[in-house]
């Protein structure tokens, strides 16, 4: 007689996208985030090199502009203190012309002329004042990469050497084009040189004041003249 044996339970089915060939779920979620952590790290080294080399350039860029805009100082400076030699030199010589102009026996008693026809008159020219450095830092704009009150200082400046070269413009028309007085031609020859040493303090904000000795016009042709500009 056959003896009843319970059946053996059939071998359970594994599924194939569990395991294959060697590898299991776990090996491949391991493997799926080490994939993207390295992904996301090598992007965020990527952004954090790029912003690095982004803030190089910026830096770079603003020593650059620090650099240009010293240069252009130094090169202001040095402009404005050759235009001070010039303005006492040309002061200085205003001053001894007016004095032999007042003090020429030539010139008494002597009706109106036109100033250069007095005797002693030498002309008012000679008088270079550059503005060629102020005029290369507009166009550089090394000016906009200067603090804002000293760029406002060296426009100043200028503005007010543009502004007495204007002015002998004006002179040299009242002295050549009209007929005048001695007194009145002296008096302007002499104003013009007291011109000279007023723009040469406008330049004190930015170069320093200068200890050297300023021409000084004769006392007496203060009061002997007086002329309306």
């Amino acid at each position: 007689m056959k003896k009843d044996f319970p059946e053996s339970p059939k071998p359970r089915k594994r599924l194939g996208w569990l395991r294959r060939e060697g590898i299991d779920l776990g090996d491949a979620v391991v493997q799926f985030f080490s994939v993207l952590l390295g992904v996301l790290l090598a992007l965020l080294i990527s952004q954090w090199t790029n912003h690095r080399q982004q803030q190089a350039k910026v830096q770079a860029t603003l020593r650059q502009q620090q650099v240009t805009a010293n240069d252009a100082m130094r090169a202001i400076h040095a402009e404005l203190a050759s235009n001070r030699v010039a303005l006492r030199e040309h002061a200085s010589r205003m001053f001894a012309m007016a004095k032999r102009m007042q003090d020429s026996p030539q010139n008494r008693n002597k009706t109106p002329r036109f100033c250069y026809l007095w005797n002693q008159w030498r002309g008012i020219g000679g008088l270079n004042l550059v503005d060629a450095a102020y005029q290369t830092s507009i166009a550089t704009q090394a000016l906009a990469n200067m603090p804002f009150a000293q760029a406002h200082k060296v426009a100043e400046v200028y503005g007010w050497q543009h502004y007495f070269q204007r002015g002998i413009q004006s002179d040299v028309h009242l002295m050549l084009d009209q007929r005048q007085t001695l007194d009145f031609c002296v008096g302007l020859i002499e104003e013009i040189g007291r011109g000279d040493l007023g723009l040469d303090k406008q330049y004190d904000p930015l170069i320093g004041q200068d200890k050297a000795k300023l021409p000084t016009p004769p006392p007496y042709l203060s009061t002997q003249t007086n002329v309306s500009k």
